[in-house]
């Protein structure tokens, strides 16, 4: 029974993993602009902001990978014991 709810509560983890990484590379693109921006002759504090934040972006897009791995695995490892 357990390998069962195991199995329906991975494509939760894939689907989390892939709305992380939307969401970091919807965050990137946003901070992107916003240097371009700064760097016209706008605020430096903006720019720095936003440099600041592609860079939680990038952890966040590497936690997500890190997510559908580790969801990937586990379905392995489920299959491979039921099989």
């Amino acid at each position: 029974m357990s390998a069962i709810s195991s199995l329906a509560n991975l494509p939760n983890a894939f689907q989390g993993a892939s709305t992380t990484i939307s969401r970091a590379v919807a965050g990137a693109s946003a901070d992107a602009s916003a240097v371009a921006s700064s760097s016209m002759g706008g605020d430096p504090s903006a720019m720095l902001a936003a440099l600041v934040d592609a860079r939680q972006q990038l952890l966040y897009t590497q936690a997500g990978a890190k997510m559908m791995n580790t969801a990937s695995e586990m379905l392995g490892t489920i299959i491979d014991i039921s099989a």
